[in-house]
């Protein structure tokens, strides 16, 4: 113990002034010797708790950037699936609506070219298809089978059955369809679209079948078979029939030309170069007539399905439709001269040119007046329109003097040439042929 004593107490002071520990006022000497070494194992502990804590704090910080990393990878991946799924969905913007003759407006689903559907192996064939397929294959075997002799006369047989097939058959049952719809009435009676009842019975429910598993077999999904207007369907229906008619008049008239195939004796070299050059130009640019055809009216019009139903589009001249007036009828059959001259035969150039006549009357009879109604139907509609606006009441033509066969020659000059210069823009594909 200190001496208690006014001396002692000021030398100790001075030496607790100098000491680098202060003691406290009240506590003993032995507390605070204790309190150095608890004091470093305390800041021990929050250094290593504080340690611990960074290291927690840095592996959640880590952890959280892989969850972010992941979770913007996810992002991406969702982004770019939602562009993929908005191209390969349908454009509604693009999507073309028909009009059937009763007023019905429906989005016209998209068909494929028969060239595509019929060659291709990864699209799906229907019972026509095969038909049509196993029918040209028998065409070729014929080729090698049938002697030389009678071989020239049966193609020319099979290829006049089926050019009147097509210019008389077709254009009897598009002129009958055009003036008094014959083949949607049919359907409409026959009740072949209808779909059965649960009374029906068996030759009903499988013709029904039949019907929409041929119909619906090439058609994508924007095709319902019970949703679309009867008219649509028998306009599928019908090119079944064409793609049979117009394939074997194609095949039958290429192995007629095999058959005539000739080479002329004492005929020059230069002669024989000029005429192989002339046909095999005159081949290759019918083939771009059709293609470009092709391309400008699209299978609506290449099916004649103006005849079935109208579709809300404008009118266009592009490609070879603004060079050549019918340049499917006219320079379309360049080919056929084209194939004459190659394989020289003049049996083969007669019959080239008495189809390219039988196409002409089918142009004439069937085509040209169906267009002549509808440029009618659709100039009234526009003048009576634009009387309307201008409060100026017109006298509208009735329906049936519009339609009927002497109607559309006698009073539709004044409205077709007041048409043709300011609507004409306006107007049904069915006059791009």
């Amino acid at each position: 113990m200190r001496p208690d004593s006014p001396h002692s107490r000021a030398r100790y002071a001075a030496e607790d002034a100098a000491s680098p520990i202060t003691r406290t006022a009240g506590i003993p000497d032995s507390a605070t010797t204790t309190a150095v070494p608890a004091k470093a194992s305390l800041l021990s502990k929050s250094k290593h708790r504080l340690m611990t804590n960074k290291d927690i704090l840095a592996k959640k910080y880590v952890q959280r950037k892989a969850a972010l990393a992941q979770k913007g990878a996810q992002l991406k991946k969702l982004k770019r699936d939602i562009k993929i799924a908005d191209y390969l969905k349908p454009d509604t913007s693009k999507v073309t609506y028909g009009r059937t003759p009763d007023g019905t407006v429906f989005p016209v689903p998209v068909t494929e070219d028969m060239v595509t559907a019929l060659f291709d192996p990864s699209k799906p064939k229907s019972l026509a298809d095969i038909l049509t397929l196993t029918i040209l294959t028998s065409y070729v075997i014929l080729l090698f089978v049938l002697p030389s002799s009678i071989r020239k006369w049966v193609f020319l047989a099979i290829y006049t059955v089926s050019r009147l097939s097509y210019n008389g058959g077709l254009g009897y049952l598009l002129y009958q369809q055009s003036f008094h719809r014959r083949l949607t009435q049919w359907a409409a009676q026959s009740q072949i679209f209808a779909k059965p009842g649960p009374n029906a019975g068996y030759l009903k429910r499988t013709t029904y079948s039949l019907v929409k598993r041929e119909l619906s077999t090439k058609m994508g999904k924007d095709y319902k078979f019970d949703a679309v207007p009867l008219e649509y369907n028998t306009w599928l229906l019908f090119r079944r029939l064409v793609d049979l008619i117009l394939m074997s008049d194609f095949t039958s008239y290429m192995l007629l030309a095999a058959c005539c195939f000739n080479v002329p004796e004492n005929q020059s070299m230069t002669l024989h170069i000029g005429r192989w050059a002339a046909g095999i130009f005159l081949f290759v640019f019918n083939l771009f007539v059709k293609l470009d055809a092709h391309r400008v009216i699209k299978d609506y019009a290449w099916y004649w399905g103006d005849f079935f139903f109208l579709e809300d589009l404008q009118l266009c001249f592009d490609g070879i439709f603004e060079l050549v007036p019918h340049p499917m009828y006219s320079v379309g059959y360049a080919g056929y001269y084209g194939i004459s001259l190659m394989v020289a035969s003049y049996t083969l150039l007669g019959v080239s040119v008495a189809a390219h006549v039988l196409q002409f009357v089918f142009l004439f009879l069937v085509e040209n007046p169906r267009t002549f109604s509808v440029l009618v139907f659709a100039a009234d509609v526009q003048l009576t329109n634009r009387s309307q606006t201008s409060r100026r009441h017109t006298r509208r033509p009735s329906r049936h003097k519009q339609l009927s066969r002497h109607g559309i020659f006698s009073t539709s000059h004044r409205l077709i040439n007041e048409f043709h210069d300011k609507y004409y823009t306006q107007i049904s594909l069915s006059a791009c042929r």
